[in-house]
């Protein structure tokens, strides 16, 4: 039922232009609109009678009985099967017999949703040059807004749902339809409100005018909108013997708001799906830099170049304060085919607006364990106390032997995820090196460049949640109330869910986890001319990665998460593009090679335990030129039908509906392309 490719249409409107207001002033402008439509389907809506999204969140059953406005007199629903009444007990105390439920809304049809984007953005500004071409200056004023309006279907309205379920069979012809003893909503009001008996036993038994009284349309908008006001000067400052010392410098000043607005139904959690509140906010800042680039010596022997440059900026922002970031690089050329860099550099990323402001909306996690699966009665050291001390862990080890949980307990754990006002900047700290072979002097191999990096970077006080897995984990395994306050067990046995089972882990964004990261890139680019067609050209590119580290840390000093070889994260990565061009026309292949990737070790609790092969995806491009103002262009993306590894399901990469890590590997396989670029 699940759209994997989402139908997209998109239109774009761009122009640019410039014009001399003297010898040595320019104005230029640029102009773009973007308008782009979209549509998905997801399954029928599962429904059921208890958890935060059910018709019945308090109680977690619906009533088989009810009791009749102003008698007291209690009366069975004629629409729940006669068996059902008799064998239902009253397990929430009220009186009444209930039941709990679980049903996919086939009636409503596959859920629905569509999405318009209208984006806007204009530059204006100014442009020269001074001292005789010595400094180059601009100054300019950018504009960007993005409105975005979705509408979704298949949701129902909770409220009139449980009213729909309320029902009786009418004394005489109380709705005047001249049909005697029908069934009827029993709230007076909801009948007034166009209430319909909603019967949700057996297939196909919703009728179209309970759905339609059922039925809730989502909305949801948002938009962002950005103002940037700079100016910059770049220039020689000097002469040195070994060349111009380039400086540049500059100021910009940038305010930032974004909104997101959700249908009341939604902000309240009563269309029984995930509850998102509304956001907004907004910020500004000033920044000024400043960069130099100093040629120290040059053509001399071992010292073809030998340059050193700096940067730094300066950002002052009206949520965090004053931030600021610089750079040191050094190159040196021995020889003029070989060149040998160097940087060492910090930088800052502030907290964006929903990561500052975003309220608590609502998710469902999947690739959770619950630490306490297993524990019995007695045992399991702190780990089996911290358990048994939730009451519905204690219950359902009484009733069980052991703290038992079905798949449903694990896919029914929900949860919040929302910003902090209070949070800081990223800082981090990287350093690289790498060379650039470039071997001029040899003829064959004259049009060969490699290059080779080393790259190592550590980010500190990384804007995130902490892992829900990690809270489990800090909560029962090392007693951390911190982390208990934010897990919410379920006490007894609802409908769907047993005792104990986990209904909320709750998850804030804090400046709190480390991120390291280091590896190798090489990229080695080659052409040459074939001379089997006038002014032919043979190229190949190979860009090479390999990972040495990924490690996430949540909290300073806590265990490691190390994340490279993992799915997403892959030790060995290559892309090779293969061409053949003349002037009119062009041929390509596109190669990449992921490799073996590996589970998540956290969910499987050690490294390397679950694995998906290595895969190697193959596309086609061509194209040919049939006039000078007309071009055809075509292609085939994964050409070999390669398909995506299967992931298990509820597993930490699986994404629902494609049983594979959808963000990394093709999930479409083999699709062909074809279209025309006219120039007028």
């Amino acid at each position: 039922y699940r759209t994997l490719a989402v139908p997209v249409e998109r239109y774009l409107f761009a122009t640019a232009g410039n014009y001399a207001l003297g010898d040595n002033v320019n104005f230029f402008f640029e102009g773009t609109y973007n308008k782009t439509s979209s549509s998905r389907i997801i399954e029928p809506f599962a429904l059921a009678s208890d958890g935060s999204t059910g018709i019945y969140p308090a109680s977690g059953v619906m009533p088989v009985e009810n009791y009749l406005p102003g008698t007291g007199t209690i009366v069975a629903n004629p629409l729940v099967p006669t068996e059902i009444v008799n064998a239902a007990t009253d397990t929430d105390g009220d009186g009444l017999r209930d039941i709990g439920f679980a049903r996919r809304l086939s009636e409503f049809g596959n859920r629905t949703g569509s999405t318009d984007r209208d984006f806007y953005r204009f530059v204006v500004g100014l442009d020269g040059d001074f001292m005789d071409g010595q400094f180059r200056w601009d100054a300019s004023y950018n504009y960007g807004q993005v409105n975005e309006n979705q509408t979704s279907s298949g949701q129902v309205n909770v409220v009139n749902f449980r009213d729909a379920l309320a029902v009786r069979s009418e004394v005489g012809d109380e709705n005047g339809n001249g049909i005697a003893g029908e069934s009827i909503c029993i709230s007076a009001e909801a009948r007034a409100n166009g209430c319909v008996p909603a019967n949700i036993f057996g297939a196909g038994s919703l009728s179209q005018a309970a759905v339609d009284y059922i039925a809730a349309q989502g909305t949801y908008q948002t938009g962002i909108k950005q103002h940037v006001a700079q100016a910059n000067i770049s220039g020689a400052l000097f002469e040195l013997p070994a060349g111009p010392v380039g400086v540049a410098v500059g100021g910009e000043y940038r305010a930032e708001s974004s909104y997101s607005d959700n249908d009341a139904l939604t902000n309240a959690g009563l269309n029984a799906g995930n509850k998102l509140p509304d956001t907004s906010g907004e910020f500004d800042v000033w920044e000024a830099f400043a960069e130099i680039n100093i040629p120290i010596l040059a053509d001399m022997p071992g010292i073809e170049l030998l340059e050193v440059g700096g940067a730094v900026r300066y950002a002052d922002y009206s949520t965090i304060g004053g931030v600021t970031s610089w750079n040191v690089t050094g190159t040196w050329m021995p020889i003029e085919d070989i060149r040998i860099r160097g940087t060492f550099a910090r930088a800052v990323r502030a907290p964006n607006i929903g990561e500052l402001y975003a309220g608590l909306s609502q998710t469902f996690p999947s690739g959770l364990q619950d630490p306490c699966e297993g524990i019995g009665a007695t045992g399991g050291g702190a780990l089996g106390d911290n358990c048994r001390a939730a009451p519905g862990v204690s219950n359902n080890i009484a009733a069980n032997g052991v703290f038992t949980l079905t798949q449903g307990d694990l896919q029914g754990i929900s949860g919040f995820n929302g910003g902090n006002p209070n949070l800081g900047e990223e800082t981090a700290d990287s350093w690289t090196v790498g060379a650039v072979f470039q071997p001029r002097s040899v003829d064959f191999l004259r049009n060969l460049v490699l290059t080779v990096d080393y790259y190592n970077i550590e980010i500190e006080d990384v804007i995130a949640s902490f892992p829900r897995q990690f809270s489990l984990d800090q909560c029962y395994a090392e007693g951390n109330d911190t982390f208990c306050g934010l897990i919410t067990r379920r006490p007894s046995d609802t409908a769907t869910n047993s005792a104990g089972s986990i209904e909320y882990i709750d998850a804030l964004a804090v400046n709190a986890a480390i991120l390291e990261t280091e590896g190798v890139d090489v990229t080695a680019s080659w052409w040459t001319g074939l001379g089997l067609l006038e002014g032919d050209r043979l190229s190949a590119r190979v860009a090479y990665t390999h990972v040495i580290k990924n490690d996430y840390t949540p909290l300073a000093g806590e265990d490691v998460d190390p994340a490279a070889g993992e799915i997403g994260t892959a030790k060995d990565r290559f892309t090779t593009n293969l061409a053949y061009s003349t002037d009119d026309f062009k041929l390509g292949f596109t190669g990449t090679f992921i490799g073996k990737s590996w589970e998540d070790d956290q969910f499987f609790g050690e490294p390397e335990v679950e694995s998906v092969p290595a895969i190697f995806y193959l596309d086609m491009n061509a194209s040919y030129k049939i006039h000078e103002a007309i071009e055809l262009y075509g292609g085939v993306d994964n050409l070999l039908d390669t398909d995506a590894p299967n992931i298990l399901t509820q597993t930490t990469f699986n994404v629902t509906g494609a049983d594979t890590a959808a963000d990394v590997y093709d999930v479409f396989g083999r699709r062909y392309y074809l279209g025309a670029r006219v120039r007028f």
